[in-house]
């Protein structure tokens, strides 16, 4: 009895989150053993640490040993079902975390349990290196993390109840489609902790919200809809955008039927063609011009010739620019002219607003026209 208050006046207090509504406690029994002290102290607070590192659970209060309430209990050193119920009663708990382990040469083992009040008990294996005598051992500190996923199953689960004002709605549980809301209600079942919840119906706004949910508990969360504007389409601005391009595509045309028209008169072929013409001569394409350098016996024919393409080909593109250079300014002006005119917000006042703004050091005069 001495060893043992000496064992227990030197183990370390938890460090763990206390409890709260949004984490169920588990108690942590010391670990019981005859023959590895060490082991089972360092085990002890690595399982403290372990579920305060799991989401939803905390460590309970009381530090107890085992082997003290089994003796004060009068229960045998592995307590049977009625003595963990005595215990539990003993310790004012609903659930709590036991075992025993034992050296075996260079290993120790044993057995790790989880007694939870109106549940059948869990237990779990446990065999590990008898090196393992720090509670911050990264290997020691796995094992526990393990055991106590093992034992509890993992978070625990809560019930959340989702209200909107929409008779039917779809909900998103962080990110992850969860269900459907019938009649402005429904409950879904998710571990304890924080969550974001998004309710989407047809005809309705978004809403979202943060919440906690309690576990074991069923924790309320009411999403008021706005009802979404219908939604309008600005034809004036629409066809202000097609017509500021097509403007564009007018104007590109008539640019690069321009740009052919200049090369042409560049070209080598036609200066030698406009050569075969007496200089007072204007225009050396013109029709009556054609006809007589085609009946001149004296002009070279392939150069006649090769002239007459060019000006045939110069009488296309100088009748795309006839074309495309008033299509780009119509298309343009009235393109702009449609996005000027169009509002797609509403309730704002157009004509004249005078805004005056007055500063410590200086004052000023906003005037604004809005059409």
């Amino acid at each position: 009895m001495l060893a043992l208050s000496a064992c227990l006046a030197c183990s370390e207090a938890a460090r763990a989150a206390e409890p709260s509504p949004a984490a169920l406690p588990i108690t942590v029994v010391a670990v019981r053993t005859d023959d590895a002290y060490d082991q089972a102290g360092a085990l002890t607070q690595a399982l403290r640490s372990a579920i305060k590192e799991t989401r939803g659970w905390s460590v309970g209060e009381g530090d107890f040993s085992l082997e003290v309430l089994t003796l004060s209990l009068q229960c045998e050193d592995v307590p049977d079902a009625g003595c963990q119920t005595r215990i539990a009663d003993q310790i004012k708990s609903d659930r709590y975390l036991w075992g025993v382990l034992r050296k075996r040469e260079t290993e120790v083992e044993g057995t790790l349990n989880l007694w939870t009040r109106g549940k059948p008990a869990s237990s779990v294996p446990v065999k590990y290196s008898a090196n393992l005598t720090e509670a911050n051992d990264e290997p020691l500190r796995k094992i526990a993390a393990d055991a106590v996923a093992t034992l509890t199953g993992g978070p625990p689960n809560g019930s959340l109840r989702v209200r909107t004002g929409a008779a039917q709605a779809s909900v998103l549980i962080d990110g992850k489609p969860a269900g459907n809301v019938q009649n402005g209600e429904a409950i879904f079942t998710v571990t304890a902790g924080p969550h974001r919840v998004r309710v989407k119906s047809a005809g309705y706004l978004d809403s979202e919200a943060s919440v906690v949910v309690v576990p074991v508990a069923t924790t309320d969360v009411a999403l008021s809809q706005m009802p979404a504007e219908p939604s309008q389409s600005n034809w004036k601005r629409m066809g202000g955008f097609i017509g500021l391009g097509a403007g564009a595509a007018f104007g590109t045309v008539a640019v690069i039927s321009s740009i052919q028209v200049a090369s042409i008169q560049n070209d080598a072929r036609y200066t030698a063609y406009r050569a075969l013409f007496p200089v007072d001569v204007g225009d050396v394409c013109a029709l009556e011009q054609r006809e007589a350098i085609r009946g001149d016996v004296n002009a070279d024919a392939r150069t006649a010739d090769a002239g007459i393409r060019l000006c045939e080909k110069t009488d296309t593109f100088m009748g795309l620019q006839y074309v495309f250079y008033p299509l780009a300014v119509v298309s343009a002006g009235l393109g702009a002219y449609l996005l000027v005119t169009s509002d797609s917000r509403t309730g704002e006042r157009t004509g004249w607003t005078v805004q005056p703004s007055v500063g410590l050091g200086a004052g000023g005069l906003d005037v604004t026209y809005r059409w």
